[in-house]
This record gives structure tokens, C-alpha cells and sequence, in this order.
């Protein structure tokens, strides 16, 4: 094409309209599940947990909170009881269910004994903090019930912070310092009970019926007889510790120099009393102040504590308000917080169980969704396996610890020398030729050959000779080289501490000295204490094994279900491709816990016939006890191996003979056949 007047064309390209598009990814569950969740629990928190303990304080403010003669009646509409529940509400139950809400997590505590309990719970930074809250939480009820009397009723009472005396205005009041110390006592005790139970651990639990909630009659008659007996153990110890520290630690504290001077002018009289074990008994009416005062608290606790266990784990269902129900689940279950995958697995299996048509209907939905890369049934497929499969390693290891590889560092390749001519350090010209009589000087010279041999062979000699034991009768004639490493060794060797000798002999003179002063009846029960506390459990033992036993059952539960209704509801057949992963997964978790099941089992040997002859009450009592630890470690396994079974079994029964176009490990094919064999 000509161009006119030097004139050229310019061509220019056509924008082409066709683009590359990636499929989204399923959303992250911090952007659509978990803000779901979060709010569903905060209404329960407000509606549920803080209305009712808030109206069980009421109650128990107007059945023991008045000093006057007014009935329950009227202390129920007086605006002064309304208030003084509410202030007592918001210092002391308020802030134990905070504590709670705060310190919730999802690993279980793995301990199998008492003592491990307990020294597990020491080591958290956490236990300082909670045990701080209690006690401040019962020393705010005491200055509460203390401001709600009167000068004169805390005169009748004899409740005053100090002592009516002109000579010593500062004594304290021994009957307030009792009841003080008697509620941090009670609130110790209540934490100590808590962490044996565990309690800030989040357990997984089937939907309450209406008679199981804590404000039913039978179950509030339980929690007011429980809570009754802990008061009046705790206030017994409380009673014997009291007076062995009046007996005991008093009379040294006021013995030793510089804290005798600050505590005497406040707690001197304390020592000139009768003995203390016995006082209590004669102030009868502070036992029962400080009883009931105590009562009161621990109720409230404990009722807004089983508040928390009975509402909070209850399923949460978010997936009907949103606009697309299987991504928010499926999104759900990717998360990392155990607490907020039992929800979502719950919510699943509840899908993957709908017979209705819109349960049948959102299953197709989800398992022919090709929106998202990848898919919505391969993200759940993998996340679900790999949280089997973790939980199934955590089995085979018994609950111990991933080991970290040990990493060997190589060492650094050492720089080869540049090629380099060599020199030639000796004479050249041959060496003149020397008189037999030079020869003869040079040999007995000190650089000359057979001084240099004899050098080499007495350093030789000598470390030999530092290497083996010389007598004492022979270390003057050691060399000097020899007897100086000796020295430095024995210098080097560390001397043991004699205060801590001497510490270990004391400690060990006074064992001895308490035991052999002790009676026989109390020695007894010394050992049995000691046995019971270090003791570790068998059930406890299986349950660090499966410490998520609750959610692997709720996983197996969606998994199985949704395979079986894949055989009508799947139109592409993306579920199938999976299939032999999922019974591989399951049959292998199977054969494990049935393998653990009979080790468990065989620790049980019941008594013979004469042992139930003789009526040895101890041995009878041990095989009771293991009796009791084998039944209660078969109901944790059964957790997992009867959700193991059922969906094995269910999967066997829908798709029967169609199981032979997938192809099985040899272990695994037997194993499934003996399930199409019985199914």
C-alpha cells in the first residue's frame, strides 16, 4: 500500500478481550465462620450464663443475705437487697466468668496423676493469675457483708478491725482475722478442685434436654449438697491448719529479730491464748458465720461454672444465615482453634445426616460446586484426613510428643592448598666427611640424634603414666609433667557442697524422726495418700492417647455419611475418587485402637477363687480399682472405635459389591471384608 507525502501507516493491535481467571480459593474461617460463632456465644454468655447466675445471686442474697428478722418476702422487694445482690454479683461472679471465658482452650492438661496435675497447673503463668482473682473476688464479699452492717451490729458481732484496749490500740481482732483468712482458704480450695477437674478445658457435649440444665430442682439440690460437704471438709482443714500455725509458725515469727519488730505490735497477744485447736469450738456462732458466708460464695461459683459447661458447648448452626451455607461450613472446618472446629464439624455431620429433600439438595450442591479451586469436597476431604491423621499419629506415639529431628550440620569442607613447588630444606653438596673422634662428641651433644630418641621415649613414658593409676608410694618419683596434670585434675574435680549435705542429712533426721513419733494409723493413711496422689491412672493414661476423641468421632461421623449419600447425589463422581483414602484412614485407626484395646484389657486379671477366700482386702481392693481404670479407658476408646465401626459399616452396606472397583492395601481388603462380610 502506497503512502502520499512521505506520509507512513501506523497499525496498531486489537485489545483482546480473552483473559486468564483464577478460581477463588475457599475463604479462611476468621473471615466468614468464627465471627459467627464469636457472636452466637456472646448471646449465650448474656442471656444464658450472665442471667442466670446473676438471678441465682439474688436468690441466695435474699434467703441468707439479711441479718434482720424481715421475711423472704420482704427482703425480695426492698431496693437495698436488689443492690447489695447486683454489687456482690458484679466483684465475685462476674469475674470468675470472665476468667473462664479468658482462659478457655482446647488441649486437655496430659497428666495421668494428681501430682502431675497439679505441677502442670503450677508451671502456667495463667494459675498465679486465677488464684489472684479468686482470692480478691472472697476478700471483696467479706468487705461487702461487712459494710452492710451497722457500728453497733459489728459490735454485737464482734467484728471490729482492732481490739477495745488502751494499752495495745493496734492488736488485731482475732475473730475478723479468722474469718478473713477462712474465706481466701475456701476460695484456694475451690480453685485447687477446679484445676483437679480441669475445668478450663473446653468439653464437647451432646444437646442438653430441659431436665439437665444446672437450674433444674434435682440438679440444683446436687450442686447445694456437693458444695455443702466441700465447705465443710475445707472448713475443717481450714480449722486444723489455723491452729498448728498459732502453735508452730506464731511463736517463731515473733522470735526472729527483724519481723518481730514489724508483727508485734499487731499479733502478740495471739500468743498468750489457750490452745487454738480447741478455741474455735467456744466462738460457735463465727464458725457458722463464717460457714455460711463461705457456702454462699462457692454456690454461686460453682452454679455460674456449670452454667458455662452446659451452655457453651452446645452446637452452633451459622450456615442457614448466610447466603451460601457450604462455604461458611466447609470454611469453618479449616480453622486452626479445636474449639471452633467442633462446632463446624457438628454442623456437617448434621448436614451429612439430613434425609430432607433441602438436606439432599444442599449435599449436590456442595459436592458438584466447582466455584472455588480446589473444590469445596476436596478442601473438606483434606482437612478432615489430615486432622484424622494426626490425631491417628498422636495414638501410635500414646500421646507423647512429635520428636524434633536431630539435625547434623556437615562440616565445612577444608580449602584444598594451590599447588606449590616444594622446597628442599637440606644440604645439596655432599657433606665432608667427618674424624671418628667428632663423630663421637656429637652423638653424646645435646641436639644429637640419640638425645632427641631417649626425649621421645621419656614423653611417651610419661603420658602413659598419666593415663593409668600411679600408687602414693610412687608419685615422688612421677615426672614433674605427670604429678602437674595430677594436680590440675584434682583441682578441677568439683568438692561437694557441705551445706547441701548437710541440708539432705537434716531433712532426712527429720523424716525419720516425724515417722517413727507418728502412730501406726496415720502412717497408713500417709502412704495411701502418697499412693493415691502419684498415682497414675489407666483410663487417664488412654485419654492423652485420644486427647481429641469428641471431634475425630464428629469427623468420621460427616465423612461417612456424606460418602454413602455420594452414591445418589454425587453427579460427577468426585466423592468416589476419595473413597479409598477414607476407609484406608479409617480401618487403620481401627486396627490400632482394637490392638490398644486388648493391651488395655489384659491389665485386668480378676481375682481367684483363693484370693475371694482369703478376703485379702487390699488385693481385692487393687483389682477393684484397675477393674474400674480398664472400664473407664474402654469408654474412652469406644468414642472413636464405635465411630470407626458405624461408618465402615454404613459404607459397606450402601455401596456392598460397587467396592470392588476400588483397589485396597492387602490389610485393608481384609479388614473390609470382614465388614461386606457381615454387613
Amino acid at each position: 500500500m502506497s503512502a502520499g507525502k512521505g506520509e507512513t501507516m501506523r497499525t496498531r493491535a486489537i485489545t483482546s478481550t480473552l483473559t486468564t481467571r483464577l478460581s477463588p480459593t475457599v475463604p479462611s474461617a476468621s473471615q466468614t465462620y468464627e465471627p459467627l460463632v464469636r457472636s452466637a456465644l456472646r448471646q449465650r454468655l448474656i442471656h444464658n450464663i450472665f442471667a442466670f447466675s446473676a438471678a441465682f445471686t439474688l436468690v441466695l442474697n435474699v434467703l441468707f443475705g439479711g441479718e434482720d428478722d424481715a421475711s423472704a418476702f420482704a427482703r425480695l422487694l426492698s431496693p437495698g437487697t436488689w443492690a447489695m445482690a447486683s454489687l456482690k454479683w458484679s466483684v465475685s461472679v462476674l469475674p470468675v466468668i470472665a476468667l473462664r471465658k479468658v482462659y478457655l482452650t482446647s488441649a486437655a492438661t496430659p497428666a495421668t496423676s494428681p501430682a502431675k496435675m497439679l505441677t502442670n497447673a503450677i508451671a502456667k503463668p495463667s494459675t498465679r493469675r486465677c488464684l489472684a482473682v479468686y482470692m480478691t473476688c472472697a476478700m471483696m464479699l467479706v468487705a461487702l457483708n461487712l459494710s452492710s452492717f451497722t457500728s453497733e451490729e459489728r459490735e454485737q458481732l464482734h467484728l471490729n478491725v482492732f481490739v477495745k484496749s488502751r494499752k495495745h490500740p493496734y492488736y488485731l481482732n482475732g475473730r475478723l482475722l479468722f474469718l478473713i483468712l477462712a474465706q481466701l482458704w475456701l476460695a484456694a480450695s475451690f480453685f485447687l478442685r477446679n484445676i483437679m477437674l480441669d475445668r478450663f478445658v473446653f468439653r464437647w457435649t451432646k444437646p442438653l434436654n430441659s431436665s439437665e440444665l444446672p437450674f433444674t430442682p434435682s440438679n440444683l439440690l446436687k450442686l447445694v449438697l456437693t458444695m455443702t460437704l466441700f465447705t465443710s471438709f475445707s472448713s475443717m482443714v481450714y480449722g486444723v491448719a489455723f491452729g498448728l500455725s498459732r502453735l508452730l509458725v506464731l511463736p517463731l515469727l515473733l522470735k526472729l529479730p527483724v519481723v518481730s519488730s514489724v508483727v508485734r505490735p499487731f499479733i502478740a497477744h495471739f500468743a498468750r491464748g489457750p490452745w487454738t485447736l480447741s478455741l474455735p469450738i467456744l466462738h460457735w456462732s463465727l464458725l457458722v458465720r463464717s460457714f455460711m458466708m463461705g457456702l454462699v460464695t462457692v454456690m454461686s461459683w460453682e452454679f455460674a461454672e456449670s452454667l458455662f459447661d452446659a451452655y457453651v458447648p452446645q452446637p452452633i448452626k451459622v450456615g442457614t444465615v448466610t447466603a451460601d451455607p457450604n462455604v461458611t461450613v466447609v470454611s469453618g472446618i479449616m480453622t486452626q482453634d479445636t474449639v471452633f472446629a467442633h462446632f463446624a464439624y457438628s454442623e456437617l455431620a448434621e448436614l451429612a445426616s439430613d434425609e430432607s429433600p433441602a438436606g439432599a439438595a444442599q449435599r449436590t450442591t456442595l459436592f458438584g460446586d466447582q466455584k472455588y479451586s480446589p473444590s469445596l469436597w476436596n478442601v473438606l476431604a483434606r482437612q478432615s484426613l489430615l486432622r484424622l491423621g494426626q490425631d491417628y499419629q498422636t495414638f501410635l506415639r500414646r500421646g507423647a510428643p512429635i520428636t524434633p529431628p536431630v539435625v547434623v550440620v556437615p562440616a565445612a569442607p577444608k580449602p584444598k592448598d594451590p599447588p606449590s613447588t616444594p622446597l628442599i630444606r637440606k644440604a645439596i653438596f655432599k657433606a665432608p666427611q667427618q674424624s671418628p673422634l667428632g663423630s663421637m662428641l656429637d652423638s653424646v651433644a645435646s641436639d644429637s640424634e640419640l638425645s632427641k630418641a631417649a626425649e621421645a621415649v621419656a614423653g611417651e613414658m610419661e603420658e602413659r603414666a598419666s593415663q593409668m593409676h600411679i600408687p602414693e608410694l610412687f608419685r615422688s618419683v612421677a615426672p614433674s609433667s605427670v604429678a602437674a596434670s595430677a594436680a590440675t585434675a584434682m583441682a578441677a574435680r568439683p568438692t561437694p557442697s557441705i551445706i547441701s549435705d548437710l541440708i539432705t542429712q537434716l531433712r532426712g533426721r527429720s523424716r525419720n524422726l516425724v515417722v517413727s513419733r507418728c502412730p501406726n494409723w496415720l502412717k497408713q493413711s500417709a502412704m495411701r495418700w502418697n499412693k493415691w496422689f502419684y498415682r497414675e491412672r489407666l483410663n487417664k493414661v488412654v485419654e492423652v492417647c485420644l486427647p481429641n476423641r469428641e471431634l475425630d468421632a464428629l469427623i468420621i461421623q460427616a465423612l461417612s455419611h456424606l460418602v454413602c449419600a455420594s452414591l445418589s447425589e454425587d453427579r460427577y463422581g468426585v466423592v468416589q475418587r476419595d473413597i479409598p483414602r477414607i476407609l484406608e484412614a479409617f480401618l487403620s485407626f481401627l486396627s490400632a485402637i482394637e490392638e490398644y484395646q486388648v493391651e488395655v484389657n489384659a491389665k485386668y486379671i480378676p481375682p481367684t477363687p483363693d484370693e475371694l477366700s482369703q478376703c485379702d482386702t487390699k488385693i481385692l481392693e487393687e483389682k477393684e480399682t484397675i477393674r474400674v481404670e480398664v472400664a473407664k479407658a474402654g469408654d474412652a476408646l469406644v468414642v472413636v472405635s464405635d465411630a470407626l465401626k458405624t461408618g465402615v459399616a454404613n459404607i459397606s452396606r450402601t455401596f456392598g459389591d460397587k467396592l470392588v472397583a476400588f483397589k485396597f492395601p492387602p490389610r485393608t481388603a481384609r479388614k473390609l471384608q470382614s465388614f461386606v462380610d457381615y454387613t
